[in-house]
């Protein structure tokens, strides 16, 4: 219970820490080793794995404050943490702007101004700056923290829905989702046009229901107790989902005569096919001895590190992916030179995250030290020893007192 009131349990730290390395990966494509990160084994993939965590994080983090009477200190905190990944995220493609603009010069290549949908920075910086400080324009890989962001300012309204009833709170985030996938409402681009790689009305529903996890956590009670049956009908679901990932086999739109997001696998939209995997995923992983290997990892296994530091290692990792493909251009890639880059990456992300564990570490203690005021010893003076009080025994004078 300590991790709990601490807001941290070791095994979410991992399971965090493994998807900021699988999107890490993927965010390199062509490399060996995305073949074997968790979008190639069904629906979902490490976005759904880090949204839903967030949820339950953000529950563990702030409902408990919000919830004892302090819901403007919780609500505080929780736009604090959008206003920080805001500033990360605006940072990044400053960084990823320039790193591309130096590359373009250096190789003498003028396509890179328009990569990863970078071409309204460089070709109206009037318009694409705005966009981007308006979060209306997202360079490829810099679309997760947008939403993110959504959520922590949407996160009071949530929890104040929640502390009347989690149940109402989940039947509200799920009519969003509902009405997004029928409607196809989206946050606007700009000045690109469209709407959001992840739409934050639909993705909201996963942060939900991984807020919904956390709140039951608080509680102390399982939010959806082990059953035999329902751990092999989620087994049964992975399997189902492995086998259409191997074919290859994505359901048209008009293949059912059902709304498509009841059968899609559509990511912007996250439809219901690719949170039933993620849930199946959970279920299935927390119930069996994975479950366990990954409690008994403990908290200083190199995920759960990373975990911990998940806003550091994901910023770096994506600015990390970025610098990997640059690398490319100049010496064509391969086989051996994508692992180098890959693993490489993953060993500077592993010791960002030790380093700032070990900084977070020497700070909290000097703090304490400096906390704590120097004590001034005077040795007592020299008397004579007093008798022993005829009403207590020598031997009993330094006895238990009982009351």
């Amino acid at each position: 219970m300590d991790a709990i009131r601490r807001g941290r349990l070791n095994e979410i730290d991992t399971v965090r820490g493994l998807a900021l390395a699988m999107i890490f990966i993927d965010h390199v494509p062509g490399n060996p080793l995305e073949n074997i990160t968790i979008r190639n084994f069904g629906f979902a993939d490490a976005t759904e794995i880090f949204v839903f965590l967030a949820g339950l994080a953000a529950a563990l983090a702030y409902f408990r404050k919000f919830t004892a009477d302090r819901p403007w200190l919780a609500s505080a905190k929780a736009a604090k943490r959008g206003f920080d990944l805001y500033l990360v995220h605006v940072f990044c493609i400053a960084v990823v702007a320039a790193l591309v603009a130096w590359m373009a010069g250096a190789t003498a290549d003028p396509e890179l101004y328009s990569w990863i949908n970078l071409g309204p920075i460089f070709n109206d910086p009037a318009a694409g700056l705005m966009g981007v400080v308006t979060l209306g324009h997202q360079p490829g890989y810099f679309n997760i923290l947008p939403m993110y962001i959504c959520f922590m300012l949407a996160l009071p309204v949530m929890m104040l829905i929640a502390r009347a009833s989690v149940g109402a709170m989940l039947v509200a985030s799920a009519t969003v989702w509902v009405v997004a996938n029928m409607t196809g409402m989206n946050a606007p681009q700009w000045p690109n046009g469209g709407g959001w790689f992840f739409n934050p009305l639909a993705w909201q529903f996963v942060f939900a229901i991984g807020f919904v996890v956390g709140a039951g956590i608080l509680g102390r009670a399982q939010v959806v107790p082990y059953r035999a049956w329902a751990w092999w009908l989620a087994a049964a679901y992975l399997v189902l989902a492995l086998a259409m990932k191997l074919a290859a086999f994505y359901p048209a739109r008009d293949m059912l005569p059902i709304p498509f997001f009841l059968y899609g696998q559509d990511k912007t939209f996250v439809t219901l096919p690719r949170i039933l995997h993620l849930l199946a995923l959970v279920y299935v992983v927390a119930y069996s001895p994975a479950g366990r290997w990954l409690r008994d990892l403990g908290a200083n296994n190199p995920f759960a590190v990373m975990g911990r530091q998940g806003l550091a290692v994901f910023a770096t990792g994506s600015l990390l992916a970025v610098a990997a493909q640059l690398v490319r251009v100049p010496l064509g890639g391969g086989v051996v030179l994508d692992v180098v880059l890959v693993s490489a990456g993953l060993v500077i992300l592993v010791l960002l995250a030790g380093g700032l564990e070990w900084l977070k570490r020497s700070t909290t203690q000097t703090s304490a030290r400096t906390a704590t005021p120097a004590r001034t010893t005077v040795a007592p003076a020299r008397t004579a020893p007093a008798a022993p009080s005829a009403a207590v025994p020598p031997a009993k004078a330094f006895g238990p007192v009982r009351a």
